[in-house]
């Protein structure tokens, strides 16, 4: 739950950022726009979070899969009486 909630928050900050920024340029504030020689950094600014709001949304998305590492997976077939003690010993040992 705290997770969506993470993306909501990035999510709402880069509709801020773009509403914030999206006047910047060719615009009412004469020839060259309100941003005249920071124009290139705003733009940079722009793509910068745009691309970490996709890698980040990305990450979010593929957190929510979790996938057994091998050692749950270990922990497992000794519960389940798969495997004995000394072999279960002896995997975790490999494992780590």
């Amino acid at each position: 739950m705290e997770e969506n909630k993470n993306v909501w928050v990035l999510v709402l900050v880069a509709v801020a950022v773009l509403l914030l920024f999206g006047s910047f340029g060719m615009g009412s504030y004469g020839m060259m726009g309100f941003g005249m020689g920071f124009g290139f950094l705003f733009m940079l600014l722009f793509w910068g979070v745009l691309i970490w709001l996709v890698v980040t949304l990305i990450n979010a998305a593929q957190s929510g899969k979790k996938e057994e590492d091998s050692l749950n997976i270990l922990k497992k077939r000794y519960a389940s009486g798969e495997i004995k003690k000394k072999q279960y010993e002896e995997m975790k040992k490999e494992l780590k």
